[in-house]
C-alpha cells in the first residue's frame, strides 16, 4: 500500500472526519438541552461556514468564489440541500419514531448505497475487497450503536420510522453522488464555504429550526462558547470530509467517514464515564477489521 497516494490520503481524511464528528457529538451532548439538535446544527453550520467563507474571500477575493462556475455551484447546492432538507429531516423524523440508535442503525446502509450509486453512475470500481470491508465495518458500527440503545420504539409508527430512515440513507447517498463530480476541480475549503452556509439556511427554514433564535437568546454564556467551539470543529470536520470525497472512491469515503461511533466509544468512556459492553467491544473489533480490509492492497 502506498502511504503517499491520494486515495490513502483521502481515507485518512475520512477517518479524521469521523473522529472530529465524534468530538462534535460529544460537544453537542453538553449543549442539548437547552438547545435542540437542529438549532445546534444550524448555528454551527452558519458560523463554521462563515469562517471558511471569510478565509476564502480574504485569501482569494470574490474571484475565488466566481471561479466555482455555475455548474459546480449548482452541484454543491443540490448536494447539500438533498442531504439536509431531505436526508437530515427524514433522519430526525425516524429518530422520533424509532429512537436514535435504531434510526442510526438502519440509516447505516447509506455507504453501501453510495458505493452502488458510484459504481452505476460514476464508473467507480466496486471490488470484492471494498464490498467485504464495507459490510464488516458497517456491521461493527451497527453493533456499537445498538449496544448503547436504551430507547423505546413507538410500535404504532414503526413502519413510518423505518421508511424515513431508508429515505434518509438514499438522500445522503444521492448527495455524495452529486458532490463527487463537483470536487474534480474545486478545493475543499471553497466548496464548504458554499455548502455550510446553505446547509444553515435550509435548517433554519425547517419547522425544527424556527425556535433557534429564542433558544439562543435564553442560552447561558458557557453554552454559547461551546457552540462557538462546535463551529470551529465543524469547519475542520467538513473540510476533511469533502477532501476524502475528492481524493478517495465514494465507497471508501462514505464508509470510513461514517465510523464516528468507533471513536465515540472511547471518548464517551473517558469524558462521560460511559460503560463499554461486550457487544460494543465486538463491534469495535469488527469495525477495525473492516477498516483494515478497506485499506489493504
Amino acid at each position: 500500500m502506498d502511504f503517499l497516494s491520494f486515495p490513502t490520503l483521502g481515507a485518512v481524511c475520512a477517518l479524521a472526519s469521523a473522529f472530529t464528528w465524534a468530538v462534535t457529538s460529544l460537544l453537542v451532548r453538553t449543549v442539548s438541552p437547552p438547545l435542540s439538535s437542529v438549532t445546534v446544527s444550524a448555528v454551527r453550520a452558519l458560523l463554521g461556514g462563515g469562517l471558511l467563507l471569510t478565509w476564502v474571500l480574504t485569501s482569494g477575493g470574490p474571484r475565488r468564489l466566481a471561479a466555482i462556475g455555475e455548474t459546480n455551484f449548482l452541484l454543491l447546492a443540490v448536494s447539500i440541500v438533498v442531504a439536509i432538507a431531505l436526508g437530515d429531516v427524514m433522519f430526525f423524523e425516524s429518530a422520533r419514531f424509532l429512537g436514535l440508535a435504531r434510526a442510526m442503525t438502519i440509516s447505516m446502509v447509506y455507504p453501501l448505497m453510495s458505493a452502488g450509486f458510484a459504481a452505476l453512475f460514476l464508473g467507480e470500481p466496486l471490488t470484492a475487497r471494498v464490498g467485504a470491508g464495507s459490510v464488516v465495518t458497517l456491521l461493527g458500527l451497527a453493533l456499537i450503536v445498538r449496544a448503547r440503545n436504551g430507547e423505546r420504539v413507538r410500535e404504532e409508527r414503526l413502519g413510518v420510522g423505518i421508511a424515513a430512515a431508508v429515505v434518509a440513507a438514499v438522500a445522503w447517498a444521492a448527495s455524495l453522488l452529486v458532490l463527487k463530480p463537483a470536487m474534480g476541480t474545486l478545493d475543499p475549503v471553497t466548496a464548504q464555504s458554499v455548502r455550510l452556509p446553505l446547509a444553515a439556511l435550509v435548517l433554519f427554514a425547517t419547522p425544527w429550526g424556527w425556535a433557534a433564535p429564542r433558544q439562543l437568546l435564553t442560552a447561558s454564556r458557557s453554552i454559547l462558547w461551546r457552540v462557538a467551539l462546535l463551529a470551529l470543529v465543524t469547519a475542520g470536520s467538513s473540510v476533511l470530509f469533502v477532501t476524502s470525497v475528492k481524493l478517495a472512491d465514494v465507497a471508501v469515503a462514505a464508509v470510513l467517514s461514517s465510523s464516528a461511533p468507533l471513536f465515540a466509544l472511547p471518548l464517551g468512556m473517558i469524558f462521560l464515564g460511559e460503560r463499554v459492553t461486550r457487544v460494543a467491544l465486538v463491534g469495535t473489533a469488527l469495525a477495525v477489521a473492516g477498516v483494515a480490509l478497506l485499506q489493504l492492497g
